[in-house]
């Protein structure tokens, strides 16, 4: 009886329950605790019908036990597994509140624990029958026979003291409770809280408050209930992150008296995840394995597949055998007993057999997985993710690939991805967006709390760890999860640490993190989130242009990682092979290899871009080198100026005004569209160009060249957003009438920091150059356009030149196993909806690998230079301007393997284009591509030009009675971005 009372008088209110006054009651024969709707609940679940189950939770959670404080500890079951119905389902939000709820109820109810009558839990001794449907190491497990309901004190005794103390009480009554499965369900919720939360769970308050809550009572000297409550803290300390203490606990409390009990199973899953996250994994694989033979013998067939998937994650090919073996053998045994634990060990058998090497048991397997789960009474969303991962390894390994020509051809494991995918980002409850994957529902909350409850530095690092990769224990307990992980977009977080370092006005950390969002923006637009690309570098790429340890990773990697590697450098000194279709096979093979090697579960270095060093990233410039990097953040643009010997920060206000005088100064020169005359008639543009460049790079004392750019030889302009559409080449160092900045130092362009530091290929030793050219010098007059391609073809010393695609009709990304160099001399437009998408030619559009994102692709050998001569930015299209097309462009040729890469903001032709390219192709060979640009730039500025033969500028400019290349509008379009030259 529970009484609410107010002051000395108390007026008695009834509840769940009867009480028999100062007698001490009891309660009515057959009311148990929790009820029989949640073991029926519990029964539904395990068949894998997860709406019916939902809806039998549901009903069980209703007819918890409730009193003024809420729900009883009687609910904790309950809601935990409501919370594993959520988490299959997909619906994580819902989960964390049912588990949150679980929590709450064990920290409300601190004392509940010596309430049982604990002598009570073990039972008379008595022998197990084995069970027809279990195999021998399963039956093989010595069950300690415990009570499934004990006698509880619920309440407590009214005396007169306590009366006057008023509030709500209840009479001391006795109460039948199953105190092992509410323990049980204790631990469920520790335990998926934590594969929930990850990281987020170390130091968690409610994970904290549940473990102080549930100490060991006072005076409990009974070992098996001392033993129950340990194994329940170990799952509750691994939900606090507390992995060491877990661990060990798990140790000392999963077996008793070499028996096993209710919690062994879960208690030794915590273990096996918490061994996942050490260098100890493989001992995982064992724990995996006796957790499921002691869910097996305890029927709780939900926890089987569970440990199984973690064996598989964490076992190498010899234990993946092993898993395989246990997997099929539960599938086949459970089939009729526990569709879910079935289903869920066919998956798990079948991921081992891959990393087993066993793919035609894992083809079989797979498929018996497919047919089951498409029962009408299965339904397991989150299982199927899994056996669509498991697919797509064994699609990567499969013996063919696609031979169709067309160039968006999907790949064997292109369904599996899609579908994998889709329920990682894209899952609905009753037209419901859900967050059903544990990476991405961490990354929400840490964007829900910036700018709150982050500050300092343990904020950066926990930043740190959601902007990079997954680690990989992620990958071990959940590849799904951690391919959200790879793909998710985390360029809030990234902004959040330049915010943070700008606010410290630390430049080098600026210049760090400036590095972090741009290099991760081109990452995020690639395969698994540049996991692929980062693959195929690591085999590709030379051990001179990559950190020692890269070097000393891939030399002792695992077999498939050396084999890649072998087979690259062999493709890449054997040339192409006479049959285009033999040579198209094989990049495809190595395709298949690098994906697969992508979505295996290895810890893979960071290898493209080369790492800055986070505590000196400037440690590499060499002397007389400045980087100058900007990032445009909302309407603030943040700068940094980095030498050898000192870095300087500064933020420029009003982005937008910014774009307003970029626009004003580019109009000046011609540079956009316009009715009249497209070039100027006088030099007013260098006054916008000075007021422009003040407000980028602010004065000091004195012109430009003596105060901030004081002793800087060669300037490495690092652009963003807008700012990649304006020529800095055309600053004046001083007033209006000074010389111009880029005739005064050595000024290039870089993607990314990195790039700017770090070379992405070697010099070019091939001489041949390989030339893509179209109606673009003369439009109208094929003649003339044909006459002046052939000068250029001429001016290629010693002919060693590529007509593409006339003499090999192959995309641009395969030119390197040709040439050295590549030219296009036509119009490159970048895809307005995904500039990856693009052709750098126009006759590659149907071909295969002819789109901008196959150069990160293979084959591994690519030309050193490329020569976009008629690229036409968002500038020259009427698209929105954003700026990011040039960047994209640049990262994704240099993250293929290019060193240096020269394209035209706005695309010119005409005669001025020829007289450059004809230039540049004559010196390249000898100069090598920053100095035949300069040269050629210089020949173009003197050179004599006919109006008429100009197909951009209106007829009003061809009026014009003189006309040279000096016009800004012709010489400064194009842009060179390399890495430095180190001396």
């Amino acid at each position: 009886m529970i009484f609410s009372v107010v002051g000395p008088v108390g007026t008695p209110v009834h509840g769940q329950g009867a009480g028999l006054g100062g007698s001490l009651g009891r309660e009515p024969t057959g009311v148990s605790y929790p009820s029989p709707a949640y073991y029926a609940a519990l029964e539904v679940y395990r068949t894998a019908e997860l709406d019916r189950a939902m809806d039998a939770f549901e009903i069980a959670i209703s007819r918890t036990r409730r009193d003024a404080n809420g729900h009883w500890i009687d609910a904790i079951p309950v809601f935990a597994m409501m919370a594993e119905c959520q988490y299959r389902q997909g619906d994580l939000e819902g989960a964390m509140q049912s588990l949150d709820m679980v929590l709450k109820i064990a920290i409300r109810r601190a004392r509940w624990l010596s309430r049982p009558v604990w002598a009570e839990v073990m039972k008379t001794p008595f022998q197990y029958s084995p069970k027809q449907y279990l195999w021998d190491e399963a039956n093989a497990v010595n069950r300690l026979p415990l009570s499934r309901a004990i006698k509880f004190y619920s309440g407590e005794q009214i005396t007169e003291a306590r009366l006057a103390q008023g509030g709500t009480m209840e009479e001391l009554n006795i109460k039948t409770v199953d105190v092992v499965e509410i323990m049980r369900g204790l631990a469920i919720a520790s335990y998926r809280r934590r594969i929930i939360l990850g990281p987020l769970a170390e130091a968690d308050p409610l994970a904290v408050q549940a473990l102080d809550s549930t100490k060991y009572p006072a005076g409990l000297d009974l070992p098996l209930a001392r033993n129950l409550i340990g194994a329940m803290r170990a799952a509750e300390r691994f939900g606090a992150m507390q992995d060491e203490r877990a661990i060990a606990d798990a140790n000392s409390n999963t077996t008793f008296n070499q028996g096993v009990h209710p919690l062994s199973p879960i208690t030794a899953l915590c273990a096996a995840s918490a061994l996942a996250g050490t260098d100890k994994s493989p001992a995982a694989v064992g724990v995996c394995l006796a957790a499921a033979n002691q869910a097996a013998s305890m029927d709780q067939f939900e926890w089987i597949g569970e440990s199984l998937q973690l064996a598989a994650g964490c076992a190498d090919a010899k234990q993946a055998a092993v898993v395989q073996q246990a997997g099929r053998v539960a599938a086949s045994k459970l089939l009729r007993q526990s569709r879910l634990a079935a289903l869920h060990c066919l998956i798990a058998a079948a991921d081992a057999s891959v990393t087993a090497g066993d793919l035609q048991s894992a083809t079989t397997l797979l498929a018996e997985a497919k047919s089951l789960s498409m029962r009408r009474d299965v339904l397991q969303p989150r299982l199927q993710a899994y056996g669509a991962y498991v697919a797509a390894r064994l699609a990567t390994r499969s013996s063919t690939t696609s031979n169709d020509n067309h160039p968006a051809a999907a790949t064997p494991w292109s369904d599996a991805m899609s579908q994998m995918v889709g329920f990682a980002t894209d899952s609905k409850m009753r037209k419901r967006n859900l967050i059903s994957m544990p990476r991405l529902y961490q990354l929400q909350r840490v964007r829900l709390a910036l700018g709150r409850d982050l500050d300092g530095q343990s904020a950066d690092a926990l930043l740190s760890l959601y902007t990079d990769d997954p680690t990989i224990d992620v990958w071990r307990r959940d590849p799904v999860d951690a391919i959200s992980g790879c793909i998710a977009d985390r360029d809030s977080l990234r902004l959040a640490r330049l915010r943070t370092a700008a606010a410290r006005e630390s430049a080098q950390d600026v210049l760090l993190r400036i590095e972090d969002i741009q290099s991760g923006r081109v990452r995020h637009q690639l395969a698994l989130g540049g996991r692929v690309m980062q693959t195929r570098s690591l085999a590709r790429i030379p051990d001179e242009l990559t950190d020692p340890k890269v070097v000393g990773f891939r030399n002792a990697a695992a077999k498939p990682i050396r084999d890649l590697r072998a087979a690259v450098v062999a493709a890449a000194g054997a040339g192409p092979a006479a049959d285009p279709n033999l040579e198209q096979a094989k990049i495809n093979r190595l395709e298949a290899d690098a994906w697969s090697i992508a979505l295996d579960r290895y810890d893979l270095p960071f290898v493209m871009p080369h790492e800055l060093d986070s505590k000196q990233p400037t440690a590499e410039l060499p002397g007389g080198v400045g980087l100058l990097a900007f990032f445009q953040d909302e309407n603030l643009i943040h700068v940094v100026l980095c030498t050898k010997q000192k870095s300087t920060y500064w933020s420029i206000k009003g982005a937008n005004r910014v774009g307003g005088e970029i626009a004003k100064v580019m109009r000046g020169i011609g540079a956009s569209a316009s009715r009249g005359m497209r070039l100027p008639e006088d030099d007013s543009w260098r006054s916008d160009a000075v007021a422009l460049r003040d407000r980028l790079v602010m004065p000091g004392t004195g012109p430009l060249l003596e105060g901030r750019l004081a002793e800087i030889e060669q300037l490495v302009v690092i652009p963003d957003s807008l700012l990649w559409y304006l020529p800095f080449e055309i600053l004046p160092i001083g007033d209006p009438d000074s010389a111009l900045l880029g005739d005064s130092i050595k000024l290039s362009y870089a993607a990314t920091p990195a790039l700017a530091m770090y070379p992405t290929a070697l010099a070019a030793t091939n001489p041949v150059t390989a030339l893509a050219a179209g109606p673009f010098f003369a439009p109208r007059e094929m003649e003339t356009n044909a006459a002046m391609i052939q000068s250029i073809v001429d001016s290629i010393a010693g002919g060693a030149v590529v007509r593409l695609p006339e003499q090999a009709l192959i995309s641009t990304s395969r030119s390197g196993e040709l040439a050295g160099h590549l030219l296009i001399a036509q119009p490159t437009t970048p895809n307005p909806k995904s500039t990856l998408d693009s052709a750098l030619a126009s006759y590659e559009s149907s071909l295969p690998n002819g789109r901008l994102r196959f150069w990160v692709g293979f084959p591994g050998v690519k030309p050193a230079s490329v020569f976009l001569a008629g690229f036409r930015s968002h500038l020259d299209t009427g698209q929105t301007v954003l700026g990011s097309e040039i960047m994209l462009t640049i990262a994704a040729l240099q993250y293929g393997g290019v060193r240096d890469v020269v394209l035209s903001r706005w695309a010119v032709g005409g005669q001025s284009t020829a007289i450059l390219m004809r230039e540049y192709v004559q010196e390249l060979p000898f100069l090598g591509p920053v100095d035949a640009l300069a040269r050629a730039e210089s020949v173009l500025r003197r050179s004599e030009l006919s109006p008429l033969g100009e197909p951009t500028l209106t007829a009003r400019d061809q009026d014009r009675e003189t006309l040279t290349g000096d016009e800004p509008f012709f010489w400064s379009t194009y842009l060179h971005a390399a890495p430095i030259e180190k001396k």
